[in-house]
């Protein structure tokens, strides 16, 4: 096997690891939740993603380039260039925002590598279809990820000082979503793409175990959802999936936006205590103030332009407090409208809801309640390399290559019937 074969089959499985943080892992004492959020503050004003940028540079131009000359994979081209135009249409947003940001180089830097991240997703996502490798790479990440846990507890470092495991990750919250999206993405592939797998199922209940071990709530309860959503028909999951991502937008984006506008400003943080979801109450009614002290609720501050550029948000520069650490808005729906501002966002909303109109999968349609419930409580739609948003990508692009094997094995059929 030359290594270009190599990476088309196996290429996914990099991708997948790199998100879950397997590259990059903590093998250091866990850390309180403030020290977490500083943590991740230092880190973005350093910079320090060298080896981030070359890997998904490389991955983009490898997967660009056999996508362009390979032509066993024409059947698959048009549908992929389909659902990657909708992520691209949201890319767009995100560098148009550059035009009214503060920070148009950091804005455009950040969303001309969610271009790099979808197509390199979507590509190899493809190509491991078509390779049949889809399999082998669920294994090999888990089996991976499994030892990354284990070398960590091993070492007397994967526990916290609540005998909490947070296995190679900085906190049991980071472990319990990437167990809940690898437990999730392993049982919607093996699902619809017919993968029988004894060996795979034994691993999902080992690493539900292991989500257990956690005791991340938010986390544990996002997978039963799923577990449960599965028993339903389509149209229950998909009535179940869009009145939730409605109901959230709504409450989050639209509602704020608008009223602000008709000159009676109402948000959710009025309506909740300061120490709500964990003290996300303070956080997000010091957001809305912004938005509307700054007349920024219409188009936003840019993408990626209000948190890690090196300078602390006015409405949380106080010495005094915690917020001076918070590195996200811990609600991905008003991390949308910070960038994008109700305009952009309800764009963004659209288009994502456009690209699942057509997929009839039920267990993607399963899957997508992670992302849409995770974004209440941490900011996962649309941002960097985050898990969830990796699971969205990858839900989008799956509904494609199921509906062409739908396609293909009804051709089949009718051949063989006539």
């Amino acid at each position: 096997m030359n290594v270009f074969m190599w990476l088309e089959k196996y290429g996914l499985l990099l991708m997948l690891l790199f998100c879950l943080g397997v590259f990059a892992p903590d093998f250091s004492n866990k850390m309180s939740a403030v020290d977490h959020e500083l943590d991740v503050l230092t880190n973005s004003l350093a910079q320090s993603n060298t080896f981030k940028q070359v890997f998904w540079i490389f991955v983009f131009m490898f997967f660009s380039f056999r996508f362009l000359i390979n032509t066993e994979i024409n059947k698959l081209k048009p549908v992929i260039i389909y659902k990657t135009f909708f992520l691209m249409v949201i890319c767009a947003v995100a560098l148009m925002s550059a035009s009214w940001s503060n920070y148009p180089f950091i804005s455009m830097k950040r969303a001309i590598f969610q271009v790099l991240f979808c197509i390199s997703l979507s590509v190899g996502l493809c190509f491991s279809y078509y390779h049949k490798s889809i399999e082998l790479n669920l294994k090999l990440a888990v089996i991976i990820c499994i030892l990354m846990v284990l070398l960590a507890v091993l070492q007397g470092i994967g526990l916290n000082e609540s005998l909490q495991l947070a296995g190679y990750s900085k906190s049991k919250n980071t472990m319990g979503v990437n167990l809940v999206v690898l437990i999730v993405i392993s049982h919607m592939w093996t699902k619809s793409f017919n993968i029988n797998s004894k060996f795979l199922n034994g691993m999902l209940v080992l690493l539900f175990m292991l989500l257990l071990l956690t005791q991340s709530k938010t986390s544990i309860v996002l997978c039963v959802i799923y577990i449960l959503m599965t028993q339903l028909s389509l149209f229950k999951i998909k009535l179940i999936t869009s009145s939730l991502a409605v109901i959230f937008f709504s409450v989050f984006i639209l509602i704020p936006g608008i009223s602000y506008h008709i000159n009676d400003y109402q948000h959710i943080a009025l309506y909740v205590d300061d120490d709500f979801l964990t003290g996300r109450g303070v956080i997000w009614d010091a957001l809305y103030y912004d938005l509307g002290f700054f007349d920024a609720i219409t188009l936003g501050y840019g993408y990626g332009s209000y948190f890690g550029v090196g300078v602390i948000p006015f409405v949380f520069d106080d010495k005094y407090s915690f917020l001076q650490y918070v590195s996200s808005a811990h609600n991905g729906y008003l991390q949308l409208l910070l960038q994008f501002g109700v305009v952009g966002s309800l764009f963004i909303f659209i288009f994502l809801i456009v690209s699942m109109l057509k997929s009839e999968n039920k267990y993607l349609h399963a899957a997508l309640i992670i992302p849409i419930l995770h974004n209440i409580t941490e900011s996962s739609i649309f941002r960097d390399v985050n898990i969830a948003w990796f699971l969205m990508v990858v839900i989008i692009i799956s509904s494609g290559i199921y509906q062409v094997r739908h396609e293909v094995n009804n051709e089949c059929e009718l051949i063989n019937g006539t």
